[in-house]
């Protein structure tokens, strides 16, 4: 009989340490979260950090821009509304919903 070929029970293994670049830190494998492309590179901890970051920087930056644009922001809330309010506002959300 004929078993599994060389290399695929390690691939199934996942790694037993593994150290991550952003924190320094050696944690077990499974602390790692997965990508399509497989492990990523720094561990959960780290990654959401992270998102929390980039997150807070997007909304600073609108709201620096709503700060700096805000007649322009306010008439396009209007707009927004009156849409909504007619029942005009476009279905499906493509680009062709116009």
């Amino acid at each position: 009989m004929h078993d599994e070929p060389t290399g695929v029970r390690a691939a199934l293994q996942s790694p037993k340490r593994k150290s991550c670049p952003a924190c320094q830190q050696l944690k077990h494998g499974t602390d790692s979260s997965t990508t399509p492309a497989g492990l990523s590179s720094s561990c959960q901890d780290c990654r959401r950090a992270s998102s929390r970051l980039a997150s807070r920087r997007r909304q600073a930056a609108v709201r620096l821009l709503i700060a700096f644009h805000a007649e322009e922001y306010q008439a396009l809330l209007r707009l927004v509304r009156g849409r909504r309010q007619l029942g005009t506002w476009p279905r499906g959300g493509g680009r062709d919903a116009a």
